[in-house]
């Protein structure tokens, strides 16, 4: 719910070619599509059963308050897209405006259950056209250097290494 001094989500919608079926690795049919306000409790549903908690960069919190609250904030951003099967959010991303109009930084998570079914490419795939729709330029995102998955899956999307590699690695995509 927004308060009186808090951002009120866009709406989801967009063209039809923003809303995608696919079928996972595992046979499941998936739908990816934008999403909105209406998704908030559904969203929040999913990363109450997210394990474990705090272990992407400290996210998504673990008090069920400050979940919900980042739930909300996140779906105040311009571009957010879901991934539902049977009806029920497995994914979620979207990107954070950092510079307007040029760059934002993408916040991508798939439920625990959903990993490695080929639904997160998906997902970042329908992401990154909405971003470009949407006049961005560039997809910047953080991600812990241990995380080869995530890496690997950020690079076959396109995303290149910045800098030197730490604890925390930096990637970017032009759009």
């Amino acid at each position: 719910m927004s308060g009186p001094d808090e951002p009120s989500p866009p709406s989801a919608g967009g063209p039809a070619a923003a809303h995608r079926c696919i079928v996972c690795k595992r046979g499941s049919p998936v739908t990816l599509r934008p999403a909105g306000p209406a998704d908030e409790a559904a969203l929040c549903g999913m990363f109450d059963a997210f394990e474990p908690k705090e272990s992407a960069q400290g996210l998504p919190p673990a008090d069920s308050q400050q979940r919900a609250a980042w739930v909300h904030k996140l779906l105040c951003e311009p571009v957010n897209v879901i991934a539902e099967s049977d009806g029920r959010p497995v994914g979620h991303a979207c990107l954070l405006e950092m510079d307007p109009g040029e760059r934002g930084e993408l916040e991508i998570m798939m439920h625990q259950d959903w990993r490695n079914r080929g639904v997160g490419n998906a997902l970042l795939a329908l992401l990154c056209d909405l971003a470009r729709e949407r006049g961005f330029r560039r997809i910047w995102l953080s991600v812990d250097a241990r995380n080869s998955r995530a890496i690997r899956v950020y690079r076959n999307n396109g995303f290149a290494l910045q800098g030197p590699m730490d604890l925390e690695i930096e990637m970017e995509r032009r759009l």
